[in-house]
């Protein structure tokens, strides 16, 4: 007689066109189990999940059974990789398996060759497929067709291309305006719901704010979507996105949060109210940490902050003129844009030497990685060589822009400061810098 563990699995589709139930199963094994004289210590069913542990870890280390049986190897696993790591751990404590249905059986030497055999060429023919898989999305997105699946809120799908969807396409461009003005997932979430009557959760949101497929790349792929914003726009969503902007106590409006960085360790500087103070500072809260304290013990007023800020932006934005002038004279003679140009074009002619079968996947997997490095590291050149948007910065700070700051709510000297300052560092010197959205 043996401890005889039962192995029970189907997927949610099996058993609907199928008839593959779990109850079937589970009969099956037990009769089969009575039959050969083994009592039964467990049952495990996995239904609709994916194996990969397919009975309990923990009783087959405890030494609780001897056999594990199912009915199909396919119940056992589909996956080589997969089936050599539970192996490893069921040859360790000396337990073994079985199908019922079919001739498979790890506990003499001739069935675990087979097994061996039959997983190789399985998982060969899986690999087959996979890569014509690739090939034919590789063709499809040198087409710039879509390549299945749910369209991302705001699109719709017709035909093979993606277009903005009439329905939501307001919506969406006002989502993203609102958090690029405010920086807050919360605030944005709730304007979508209040002026378009859509609802999303944080979850979704910070999705939509993170994928390419607003700016027009969709599985690596430039032009495929229509999109929504610019690839600058989604590299400030990016960085916004590293300052996050959580909801406060009494929902107070901290102006600079997500904004200041200390200038030793690196830490996010939050915000506080003293007490009796109508104004918050702003400190490390590495400086309290009980290990690695940070050195910065400032507290920094946030009027005082905004003072000295205001004070210097007209020479701030004269000297990165200066700056980028001379930048400009420089690299002026180089033309970042057809190296760019020849790159991509290099990349097309991999894809179809690979679809036409001429170069390996392993080679073209080799050369498309050299080249997107080197069209990664170019458009970033390109970037740095740009000309900043002086004239986007210069319109908020038209006649008089401090007096309207200042009769402003906190709500909307947060959207302008939001809008005007990239970060702000403050080292234990009481030493500020900070750098503009340009």
């Amino acid at each position: 007689m043996k401890r005889v563990f039962l192995y029970v699995r189907v997927s949610t589709e099996e058993q609907a066109i199928h008839g593959l139930s779990i109850g079937a199963q589970t009969h099956t094994l037990e009769a089969w189990a009575k039959k050969e004289g083994h009592r039964v210590v467990g049952t495990y069913t996995d239904a609709g999940i994916s194996a990969r542990k397919p009975a309990s870890k923990r009783d087959v280390q405890g030494g609780k059974g001897d056999l594990i049986v199912f009915t199909k190897l396919d119940r056992w696993f589909r996956n080589i990789s997969e089936y050599y790591k539970v192996q490893e751990i069921l040859e360790k404590y000396n337990v073994d398996w079985k199908t019922i249905h079919e001739d498979y059986d790890t506990s003499n030497a001739s069935g675990r060759l087979k097994i061996n055999i039959m997983l190789s060429v399985a998982q060969d023919e899986a690999d087959r497929t996979s890569e014509r898989i690739k090939a034919i999305n590789e063709v499809k997105r040198q087409r710039l067709e879509a390549l299945g699946g749910v369209p991302p809120i705001g699109y719709k799908l017709e035909g093979k291309k993606w277009l903005k969807d009439p329905e939501k396409e307001a919506a969406v461009s006002a989502f993203f305006r609102e958090y690029m003005e405010t920086g807050s997932i919360a605030g944005s979430i709730q304007k979508l719901h209040d002026d378009f009557g859509v609802d999303l959760s944080y979850q979704m949101a910070s999705k939509i704010l993170e994928r390419t497929t607003y700016c027009g790349r969709y599985c690596d792929a430039d032009g495929m979507t229509p999109p929504y914003i610019t690839w600058e726009e989604h590299e400030k969503i990016m960085s916004m996105r590293k300052k996050t902007v959580r909801k406060t106590e009494h929902n107070r409006i901290y102006l600079f949060s997500g904004l200041i960085v200390c200038g030793d360790c690196g830490k996010r500087m939050g915000g506080a109210f003293g007490q009796g103070s109508a104004n918050p500072y702003y400190h490390c809260s590495g400086h309290y940490a009980k290990t690695r304290k940070c050195s910065n013990k400032v507290n920094m007023n946030e009027k005082k902050l905004a003072n000295y800020i205001f004070d210097s932006l007209e020479e701030k934005i004269r000297t990165y003129k200066f700056e980028f002038d001379r930048f400009s004279i420089e690299n002026q003679s180089k033309d970042y844009n057809s190296e760019i140009a020849s790159t991509q074009k290099k990349i097309d002619r991999l894809k179809y030497l690979f679809v036409e079968g001429l170069i390996s996947i392993e080679e073209y997997k080799t050369d498309r990685k050299e080249l997107e490095e080197k069209l990664d590291e170019l458009s970033k050149k390109q970037q740095a060589a740009k000309t900043p948007d002086f004239e986007n910065l210069e319109k908020f700070l038209v006649q008089g822009w401090r007096d309207s700051y200042e009769l402003s709510s906190r709500k909307a000297k947060r959207k302008f400061i939001v809008a005007l300052i990239k970060e702000i560092r403050i080292y234990p010197d009481r030493h500020v810098e900070y750098y503009l959205n340009i």
